[in-house]
């Protein structure tokens, strides 16, 4: 990795530091002091309008990410069409979905998401994030995300410090996104501005963003409905409860994924820049680097898991402490398979990401309904973890002629890294 490179990552997961010591301190408080039954309905809110603000970015992320990359000028048009386009989009999708809530779900599931819809606007809106990662400006994120996640677990804790009502809760919910948006967004307009392209080249811009965003877009919607599929069966066949408990678990088990996700991240600026051979290099490169830090966690938190659900969450949510490291595991898969993912975006592979992630929702559903009317809980877990590892490996070596295999197998080589 370059100078640049590093000092990007460095500066993403030192902004990651401190979400999970707020994820860790803060949220497991809040999940203690209101209990199990709240903090589900909390994560199953929330869960929905991720998945509505997955589809409302449309898969704009990495292709702005790719864009500006490669020809800022061009990028800085994309953005300022992706911006419009994602907030009509987020606006008809949320509406139909916030008046079901409202009249089919308890109050506080109805509060909760409505204050979901008003932190996925600011999500959406914040094109300026992705601008600088792209730019290797990873520090003006990590500054402005920090200070938006310090004042949400200030309320959180607040909240369940003076136990005030459970509804306050969702002042933190707004207040994590709202803040560093309007952050990011004064530092951008201070220096620059959005050019947004002629009347007569918006319509290329929009049909280059439907054309490349709409099967990156379906891939997202569905990765997002998979990795919340076991929390929407528990909820179905279950309760509260048991999601809370399960969310709690999973929390622990993927508070490290920032590591890896910042290295891919700040290293795939210069492999979207190569081709062939050399691509392919890199590739198998960066998913040595992330297979190592992704095991050295994963052994960290399967010596500690239990014992930190203990301490942190209480004996409410002692049951999190038998799965916690299946779905340890499904991060690390998670994790390498996220430089598959890029890699395959590069390669202008986004019909077989959609193709790809079909299967992966199917067997998702599968193991999600079987597993968890059989097991339950364990269920869930053993449906994360399958899962993930077929979508790792098999699902992913019809590209290409094996492209991805090679990767895997080429970073597991010492001449890899000379």
């Amino acid at each position: 990795m370059k100078y640049s490179e590093m000092s990007n990552a460095g500066w993403m997961m030192s902004e990651k530091v401190i979400s999970v010591f707020g994820v860790i301190f803060v949220t497991s408080y809040v999940a203690k002091s209101f209990g199990p039954a709240i903090f589900g309905q909390m994560t199953f809110s929330t869960s929905l309008f991720s998945i509505i603000q997955t589809m409302a970015i449309f898969g704009s992320e990495t292709i702005l990410f790719k864009s500006i990359s490669k020809n800022e000028k061009k990028g800085s048009r994309l953005m300022a069409v992706a911006r419009r386009f994602r907030l009509i989009l987020l606006l008809i999708l949320s509406t139909p979905t916030l008046i079901y809530v409202w009249l089919t779900m308890r109050e506080n599931f109805a509060v909760f998401a409505f204050a979901a819809f008003l932190s996925a606007i600011f999500v959406t809106q914040d094109i300026f994030s992705v601008y600088n990662n792209a730019r290797l400006k990873s520090r003006l994120n990590t500054v402005a995300n920090a200070c938006g996640m310090l004042v949400s677990f200030a309320i959180s804790f607040t909240v369940a410090w003076l136990k005030l009502s459970p509804f306050l809760l969702s002042l933190s919910i707004v207040a994590v996104t709202l803040v560093p948006y309007l952050i990011k967004r004064g530092q951008f307009f201070r220096h620059r501005e959005i050019c947004a392209p002629p009347r007569r080249w918006q319509h290329s811009y929009m049909h280059y963003l439907l054309y490349a965003g709409l099967p990156l877009a379906i891939s997202s919607v569905f990765i997002s409905v998979q990795v919340k599929m076991a929390q929407f069966f528990l909820v179905a066949s279950g309760s509260a409860q048991q999601l809370g408990v399960f969310a709690a678990a999973n929390t622990i088990a993927a508070s490290w994924i920032f590591i890896p996700v910042a290295i891919i991240t700040s290293c795939f600026s210069a492999i979207f820049r190569q081709r062939g051979e050399m691509a392919v290099r890199l590739a198998a490169r960066l998913n040595g680097y992330v297979m190592v830090v992704s095991l050295f966690m994963l052994l960290i938190v399967s010596l500690t898991g239990e014992r930190l659900i203990s301490m942190l969450y209480g004996n409410d949510y002692i049951q999190a402490g038998n799965i916690i490291t299946l779905l340890s595991w499904a991060t690390c898969f998670s994790a390498m398979g996220t430089v598959v993912y890029r890699f395959m975006v590069k390669e202008g592979g986004f019909n077989y990401l959609l193709v790809k992630i079909l299967f992966q929702l199917l067997i998702s559903l599968l193991t999600s309904w079987f597993f968890i009317r059989s097991w339950g809980l364990i269920g869930a877990a053993w449906s994360v973890f399958i899962t993930e590892l077929l979508s790792l490996t098999v699902i992913n070596y019809f590209f290409k002629k094996g492209v991805i295999m090679k990767i895997q197998l080429s970073s597991r080589k010492i001449k890899t890294y000379k």
